[in-house]
């Protein structure tokens, strides 16, 4: 059911049958409506506070009545603090569209159960672009690719794609799928090499509605961010552009399709903790303590936290991951339910929940409407409402 299906069948729900009483809802009102109703809907189905009381994933109906909206998300931690002799603390930060947590892991470094060594490297040259998702398209359509140029003007000094997705333009639609282009840019199995792609935020660099382009300058070594000082191994003196092609052409125009230019700080992932060479890298699942009993716990010999286990909380937009001193953390890997995006008929975003869910969206939302008005039959439609599972 697309936006437009469910609009109708919420004012077919709402109006009696020919008597234009409820005619007078606007677009807005009822994506307003729908909204709340799909929020409630979400929130239902992952508690238990529904007909059959099964929360998230503890039956088929539960698995699939949210699977669209789970995903995947890694990125490295940021050395936060030492607790005290025998204990450390790192931080990771949650994705901006994060909802709920479905688990956590983290990849680490140990070096044969001994006491791990560690460097501090508080100074990691970042070189990045900065893309605003409204330069991804023209208000009609996407860009057809992404190109990493040393100069527009001549392609053979440097050209490179920043991932292996091809063809935007054609194959995505603006606005419907802007949320699921950004989406598979921050998926690394379309990462091209020698980047990596964020979604407003990498380490300590946090740009809102925005994608974080990280371009490896061992990879691309021409890459230049400064034309008063070029890189030793580039041929032009322009700043490196990120440029979009909105026509598909052969060429590059420099002033109609830079996307973004190449930026570069000394350190845009903030402190973190460096392994020695030969530490060996393990895959572990995390535990999550509540924050009153943390650091009992780490006191814990039998309940501490371990490589095979790491112990961490949650504090505002960040995971604290708790280290001992023979295992160091170097980035975590998360599953959770992201945040829905808004149904809106004027910009032809639909429901991003299952097919199966919508009638049960549009059935709330008609219920929350005639509530509104102080419909007599609000009783007598929540009581059919009540029969969806």
């Amino acid at each position: 059911m697309n936006v437009v299906q469910m609009h109708l069948a919420i004012q077919q729900g709402v109006d009696k049958i020919n008597s234009l009483q409820a005619d007078m809802l606007l677009s807005e009102e009822i994506d307003i409506e729908l909204n709340k109703s799909m929020s409630r809907f979400l929130n239902t189905k992952y508690g238990k506070n529904n007909k059959y009381a099964k929360g998230f994933e503890e039956s088929q109906k539960r698995i699939d009545d949210l699977r669209s909206l789970v995903k995947e998300y890694s990125a490295p931690v940021i050395f936060k603090e030492q607790y005290n002799n025998d204990f450390w603390i790192d931080q990771f930060r949650l994705p901006s569209d994060y909802l709920y947590l479905v688990n956590q892991r983290s990849e680490l470094f140990i070096q044969n159960c001994k006491t791990i060594d560690y460097s501090l490297d508080d100074n990691t040259p970042t070189a990045f672009f900065i893309v605003p998702l409204n330069n991804l398209h023209n208000s009609s359509n996407f860009v057809n690719n992404l190109h990493m140029l040393a100069d527009p003007e001549d392609a053979s000094l440097g050209n490179v794609t920043i991932t292996t997705l091809i063809n935007l333009d054609t194959t995505y639609t603006y606005p419907q799928d802007l949320v699921t282009l950004q989406d598979l840019l921050t998926d690394p199995v379309n990462w091209a090499a020698g980047f990596e792609i964020y979604f407003e935020q990498y380490g300590q660099l946090s740009y809102p509605n925005s994608l974080i382009v990280i371009v490896d300058l061992a990879t691309h070594n021409w890459a230049n961010w400064d034309s008063s000082n070029p890189t030793a191994t580039s041929t032009s003196t322009n700043i490196t552009s990120l440029i979009g092609n909105f026509d598909a052409a052969t060429g590059f125009d420099d002033d109609n399709n830079t996307v973004s230019y190449l930026e570069y700080v000394d350190n845009g992932l903030g402190v973190k903790r460096l392994p020695p060479t030969g530490a060996s890298r393990e895959f572990a699942f995390n535990k999550f303590i509540q924050q009153d009993d943390i650091f009992k716990l780490l006191d814990d010999p039998f309940n501490t936290t371990k490589y095979t286990s790491p112990l961490t909380t949650m504090r505002g937009e960040y995971i604290d991951i708790y280290t001992s001193d023979i295992f160091i953390i170097d980035k975590v890997k998360i599953t959770y339910i992201r945040k829905p995006r808004q149904i809106s008929l004027t910009l032809g975003i639909g429901c991003e929940l299952p097919e199966h869910t919508h009638q049960e969206i549009v059935d709330m939302t008609v219920s929350s409407i005639l509530e509104g008005i102080s419909d007599p039959r609000y009783q007598t439609h929540q009581v059919e409402v009540g029969k969806n599972e």
